[in-house]
């Protein structure tokens, strides 16, 4: 028997998130026949000692890290999670002398910079399902991974990356989902991840997700969705969240999600929460997602400005949106709508605009990022990099952008939120991304009255437990 790989859930943050990323390159390991450990830093109390103790335990054969998220993702804040991953990726190295391994959607949108900054070996850049085991191989057999795809390692003083390529997920194993302990997971307020599918093709200027999962949405067979949301039922486990980037894209394949679900009679079991695009989007999934057990929807809105939308990449337009809540009201689905304000061409005017339409449309819920975050890849970045775009960066004169770093419009000055602020007053249907102690904020990241409210027993998505703190709909059903 080989020497075994260590999984490392790094993810610290409160409340806490299922680390289903992590579980599905796990399951494929034992798919492939290799042996697996796991160590889960979220439910651990102490980091430090946890690691020493799994180490001792037998050393690796290689050490996984996840990098979910390279920061908050906050103007406001600007906490970055790299100084964390490395102090991490650095006390493994002095522990033992596997190679240390890189990997998570933070981590594929800028895999060499996060490789060169925390000192880890190896990084798996995209899909690692097939990539991981492969690797191990070559490692037992003492073998060149020049070949190997989505690979990114150090060669003396350089670092390399290997070709990209996005693997057709129907040919991943099935996932059982036993290696975390998911139950625990829900018992702690999170909502466990399901995938239906991988990548995204839409065009908005600033988003990562086709960097980090490529650009094309690769569809996983309805029925292998079905099967692992029964394998976590069986575990005690009841509460998800569909991690797709848009689970509406396209419109056929998420009909066939719900209908798959309904015909399993496991609506009435289910309770889950999905982001969606404003279009493709119509009655009839509407309808299909309730009764599939849908409890929410997170809609990435950006803006409720024509002229805006069209600036931001966006395919769609305000009276589409205005057809989507009449949609929303007819099947009484709960639903936030998120803006981002800030990006080129943004002014008071636009603001003004997108909040007052919000007001008009009724919005229940109303989630506000000011400042738009800068990934390498994007359009917005190339803009800014090629100097077609000249103002607006925060910090001013920043070049890589594996530190927090944003794009904000001029026309707003540096301090965003005032106008927010001016305009949507004391209405509790708005919150915004600023820090997690103030009260209107719905920054997740160890938002202590948010964990309050999980301690006190509510369940669901993070912003629909604030919601019903702020007087709004309830969390539960």
């Amino acid at each position: 028997m080989p020497q075994p790989v260590l999984l490392i859930n790094t993810n610290l943050a409160r409340p806490p998130v299922s680390p289903v990323g992590l579980e599905y390159v796990g399951e494929a390991l034992v798919e492939a026949g290799l042996p697996v450990r796991i160590l889960d830093l979220a439910l651990e109390n102490d980091w430090q000692t946890a690691l020493a103790r799994e180490l001792a335990r037998e050393e690796p054969l290689l050490v996984g890290l996840t990098v979910r998220n390279t920061d908050d993702c906050s103007f406001a804040t600007r906490k970055s999670f790299l100084p964390w991953i490395t102090e991490i990726t650095a006390e493994a190295k002095h522990l033992t002398s596997a190679p240390v391994l890189l990997g998570g959607v933070g981590f594929s949108i800028m895999s060499e910079a996060v490789l060169r900054l925390t000192g880890a070996d190896i990084g798996i850049a995209g899909d690692g399902e097939e990539v991981v085991p492969a690797l191990l191989k070559c490692l037992i057999n003492n073998e060149d991974i020049r070949h190997l795809p989505n690979l990114v390692y150090r060669q003396n003083e350089k670092i390399i990356c290997n070709r990209r390529i996005d693997v057709n997920p129907e040919l991943f194993p099935i996932p059982r989902r036993r290696l975390f302990d998911n139950r625990r997971y829900e018992e702690l307020g999170a909502l466990v991840g399901i995938e239906t599918k991988r990548g995204c093709p839409q065009q908005c200027i600033y988003c990562a997700d086709p960097v980090a999962k490529g650009a094309n949405a690769r569809l996983r067979p309805p029925g292998r969705v079905v099967q692992e949301f029964r394998d976590l039922l069986t575990s005690g486990v009841s509460w998800f969240h569909l991690c797709d980037s848009e689970f509406n894209q396209p419109l056929n394949h998420a009909k066939a999600i719900c209908r798959a679900i309904i015909e399993a009679n496991l609506g009435d079991r289910l309770h889950w929460y999905t982001y969606c695009s404003p279009v493709p989007f119509d009655l009839e999934l509407a309808m299909l997602m309730k009764q599939a057990g849908c409890n929410g929807i997170n809609f990435g809105v950006d803006s409720l400005c024509d002229e805006q939308l069209s600036r931001l990449g966006r395919s769609y337009s305000v009276d589409n949106i205005r057809q989507l809540t009449r949609i929303l009201e007819q099947t009484g689905l709960d639903y936030i709508f998120d803006l981002l304000i800030g990006g080129p061409g943004e002014t008071q005017t636009t603001v003004t605009t997108t909040i007052e339409t919000a007001k008009k449309l009724d919005v229940p819920l109303v989630g506000i990022a000011a400042g738009v975050r800068l990934y390498p890849g994007t359009p917005l970045s190339r803009d800014i990099a090629s100097g077609i775009i000249r103002e607006g960066l925060h910090p001013e004169g920043a070049s890589e952008f594996h530190e927090p770093a944003f794009y904000l419009s001029p026309h707003l000055g540096n301090d965003p939120f005032q106008l927010v602020h001016e305009l949507v007053g004391s209405d509790p249907r708005f919150l915004l991304l600023v820090s997690p102690d103030e009260e209107e904020s719905y920054n997740y990241t160890d938002d202590q009255a948010l964990c309050r409210m999980i301690d006190e027993g509510a369940r669901g998505a993070y912003w629909h437990i604030l919601s019903k703190n702020r007087g709004q709909t309830e969390a539960t059903p």
